[in-house]
């Protein structure tokens, strides 16, 4: 990495067509004191600036270019130069291969995934499609199950109080059958008829996952601080997740040119598979 750290000369430039961008942009201005004219839309730029950027890399990664016309920076590297100029720590810490090559997989999986965390705005400014490359659509499947797999665990031992002679491993694995075994199901009916669809489903599947987990974190984290019961809390709080879920199941089976028979499915093996374990472990 460049250890220049200066940005008098640097102008950061994302794809404001995308709302994953569109908000790290606004965590940038935030947390740092990089000003707001240093931080540019590509679909804003003088003819002069845009011929800096290669499009087939910009529409990928973020781009850092140079007003003073030394090389543009891209993707992991120009994140990197742009937190490093800010924070001493980041810059010692990014400075150790290991990691910045375990940030540089974190970044390209966001990235290139960054239509299936949010789909895009509905009027194109620029193609900033990014590529699809199958090992960060997998690593950003794997990431996804393993937050649902840590929070859906949480949330089991979350509720054990309201069972007997349970514990909290017992507690989380029960959970994870309940809540899992749909989304295993439909993951598996996708490989098996979507085809070329599949692993962008999939990858869709994942984000829906983590966004419906999230809603039940309040009650989660004051649970685990408080300690106290209050059923009506996570029943309301399931309650709000199903919604969010199966209104952005919708819109994704929407945006991905599918038959919503898929939404269907999803949310009645969801039911029919949570209402079987919950009857095998409490009811029979």
């Amino acid at each position: 990495m460049n250890n220049m750290k200066s940005l008098t000369n640097k102008l950061i430039i994302y794809d404001s067509n995308c709302k994953v961008c569109s908000s790290l942009k606004d965590v940038v201005s935030r947390f740092t004191s990089i000003p707001d004219n240093k931080i540019k839309a590509y679909k804003d730029l003088s003819t002069d600036l845009s011929f800096q950027i290669d499009p087939d890399k910009f529409k990928n990664v973020m781009a850092l270019i140079d007003t003073s016309g030394e090389q543009t920076l891209y993707g992991a590297e120009g994140v990197a130069y742009i937190f490093s100029s800010q924070y001493k720590t980041v810059d010692i810490l990014l400075s150790f291969g290991p990691i910045f090559k375990l940030f540089n997989l974190f970044y390209k999986t966001q990235a290139y995934n960054r239509y299936i965390i949010a789909t895009p705005k509905s009027r194109f400014q620029c193609d900033c499609f990014p590529d699809r490359v199958v090992k960060y659509r997998v690593s950003y499947i794997v990431f996804t199950s393993l937050i649902s797999v840590l929070l859906t665990g949480l949330f089991g031992i979350s509720l054990r109080k309201f069972f007997v002679d349970i514990s909290a491993s017992e507690a989380a694995g029960q959970m994870l059958l309940i809540a899992g075994t749909g989304w295993v199901v439909q993951i598996i009916l996708a490989f098996a008829l979507m085809k070329d669809k599949a692993l962008d489903y999939v990858g869709h599947l994942g984000s829906i996952m983590v966004v419906g987990l999230l809603i039940l974190m309040p009650w989660i984290l004051f649970y685990f601080i408080s300690r106290i019961q209050i059923a009506f809390i996570p029943a309301i709080s399931v309650l709000m997740s199903s919604a969010c879920m199966l209104s952005l199941h919708f819109q994704r089976i929407k945006y991905l040119g599918l038959k919503q028979l898929w939404t269907i499915s999803w949310f009645l093996l969801l039911q029919f598979t949570a209402f079987f374990w919950i009857y095998y472990f409490h009811l029979k």
